[in-house]
């Protein structure tokens, strides 16, 4: 999977759980900006796990706090479990 593809998916995921349009979104904000807290944390964690098949820290978000962070994250991860 390509890090373009997962960057749309992180992006338009948190602003689903946001209610916001996904094109205002900056990659770069760190999500405690963004005022995303602890329950949309998990509940990102958990979607994430679903839509790519792969088991996450529910605290995700927090170690990676960027949707770019993120991204790359589960990058590493996703091509780590295709290899495997």
């Amino acid at each position: 999977m390509h890090i373009d593809e997962i960057t749309d998916a992180v992006t338009q995921t948190l602003a689903t759980l946001l209610e916001v349009d996904s094109a205002g979104l900056d990659v770069e904000r760190s999500f405690h900006e963004m005022g995303v807290d602890s329950v949309l944390i998990v509940g990102m964690s958990a979607e994430f796990e679903d839509r790519f098949g792969v088991s996450l820290d529910p605290e995700l978000g927090y170690l990676h706090d960027t949707v770019r962070k993120i991204s790359q994250h589960l990058y590493g991860v996703i091509n780590q479990a295709r290899a495997n």
